[in-house]
């Protein structure tokens, strides 16, 4: 039987809600479009027009790469002192730091900073319905998340035969303390239903077991990525302007890099590509000694 924990919306939003803002941004965003004119021009479709309607080649994609300069640290083993029967069987290391073997720097979020741009029509039906963590092997899999919360539910699942617990705080919304039963059985998955934007990632623990950590970005837009395990990231269907960015990192949190103070950017997108380049991390940006 699958647990079902669900949230009723905040006090005075109305249950349409939702629909209304979607509306809202369908006409500001072909405003834009019909301002643009055929000034524009883009060198590829970066999704379905059939989708998105005729303003789909007029959309950009961020794009860019985390390198790591120098040698990582090594991962530190955490302590394993809890149901060690099931989880002292595994290497379960640090994951704050994460070096893919060509220098690339995961789990590094980019996303949008700006406030009240575009979404093109039909977005949401590229996106999967849930964001899912897994707790497996004794740990958080992914480590790192974000979600679509107006679009997308959170889904946790517990793949262990043991009992977890999954617990969070997000600034101005409810606070979760999930209970999943060992697997396999009943009461070992649940949904959760976020109401309000983070501005940076929440965390993640699981008060069963002090070790395990991870991180959920709730926005109420689709603009954000996570850099991958080579260190690239990529936003797309991004409407033409210039926006706001945040880099954040979980070890020093705002990510600040030379030419990124506080981790903000400010970016031009154009139609197309719109490619950063590769950004190098030293290790002292990371608080790395």
């Amino acid at each position: 039987m699958r647990n079902e924990l669900r949230q009723t919306r905040s006090k005075g939003v109305h249950p349409g809600g939702q629909f209304i803002s979607r509306s809202r941004h369908r006409r500001e965003f072909l405003k834009r479009l019909a301002a643009l004119g055929t000034l524009l021009s883009v060198p590829r479709p970066l999704v379905s027009s059939t989708l998105l309607g005729e303003g789909a080649g007029q959309l950009g994609e961020l794009t860019g790469r985390f390198i790591y300069v120098g040698t990582p640290p090594e991962r530190k083993k955490l302590k394993v002192d809890k149901d060690v029967d099931c989880c002292g069987k595994y290497d379960i290391r640090d994951e704050s730091l994460m070096v893919g073997p060509d220098g690339g720097l995961a789990n590094v979020y980019v996303y949008l900073r700006s406030r009240g741009v575009p979404i093109p029509p039909g977005l949401a039906e590229k996106f999967p319905k849930r964001v899912t963590l897994d707790n497996r092997d004794c740990i958080f899999k992914p480590h790192c998340l974000a979600i679509w919360y107006t679009v997308q539910e959170f889904y946790i699942v517990n793949s262990d035969p043991i009992a977890q617990n999954v617990a969070f705080t997000p600034l101005g919304d409810l606070p979760a303390n999930i209970i999943l039963a060992p697997a396999p059985g009943e009461r070992t998955d649940a949904t959760w239903r976020f109401h309000r934007s983070q501005t940076e990632p929440v965390h993640i623990v699981c008060n069963y077991h002090p070790w395990e950590s991870a991180y959920i970005l709730p926005r109420d837009n689709p603009y954000f990525a996570i850099s991958e395990s080579d260190g690239t990231f990529h936003i797309p269907y991004l409407p033409p302007g210039e926006w706001e960015f945040q880099l954040w990192q979980e070890r020093v949190r705002q990510f600040e890099l030379p030419g990124y103070p506080r981790g903000r950017f400010t970016v031009t997108i154009k139609p197309g590509l719109n490619d950063l380049g590769t950004i190098r991390v030293s290790p002292g940006s990371l608080g790395v000694t």
